[in-house]
């Protein structure tokens, strides 16, 4: 007789099956389409050998890759601050990554490459990461140091809602 354990746990196991299914098959449609649909058949031609294994392949790994990891900080940040509702932009990370990004517009005067102003939002999060691992060696209780990485991530907000609507950054996009 199958206890109601056993029924949830075959249940689960059915929706990790079919989300891993539907996971193969979106990878799948990812490295054929684009621009030019190239089928599997295709992949080993020279012009499959340049779309999938040098353009289409990385970027489809990386997107899977960024969004294991964002899956993961969230796993982290529920258990860690125990509620089903935290999410990464909580602690003002991601603000923190606007502000640098805003940062970077303004400093640079509009004129920077792409990957400089990526690499400016990361080092704008890094900084709200440090300041909140510093918060965290102070012993802070789980709750004062959600309260903390809030209050990092209103003033960041404030920050970019202020730079964003004066005249030098303005200026600086048009």
């Amino acid at each position: 007789m199958l206890t109601l354990a056993h029924l949830q746990q075959r249940r689960s196991r059915r929706w990790l099956f079919g989300l891993t299914l539907l996971l193969l098959v979106t990878l799948l449609i990812s490295l054929c389409a684009g621009e030019q649909w190239i089928p599997p058949g295709e992949w080993l031609s020279a012009k499959g050998q340049l779309f999938i294994w040098q353009i289409r392949l990385p970027r489809t790994l990386a997107v899977l890759l960024v969004g294991a990891a964002l899956a993961l900080s969230g796993a982290i940040m529920q258990a860690l601050f125990e509620n089903p509702l935290a999410e990464p932009g909580l602690l003002g990370v991601s603000n923190g990554a606007g502000v640098g990004l805003i940062a970077a517009v303004l400093l640079g005067k509009g004129v920077l490459p792409g990957w400089a102003l990526g690499l400016c939002a990361i080092f704008g999060a890094l900084l709200i990461t440090f300041i909140l691992l510093r918060f965290a060696r102070r012993h802070l209780s789980t709750s004062r140091l959600l309260l903390a990485g809030v209050a990092l991530g209103i003033i960041c907000s404030a920050l970019m809602t202020w730079q964003s609507t004066s005249p030098p950054l303005l200026t600086c996009v048009s």
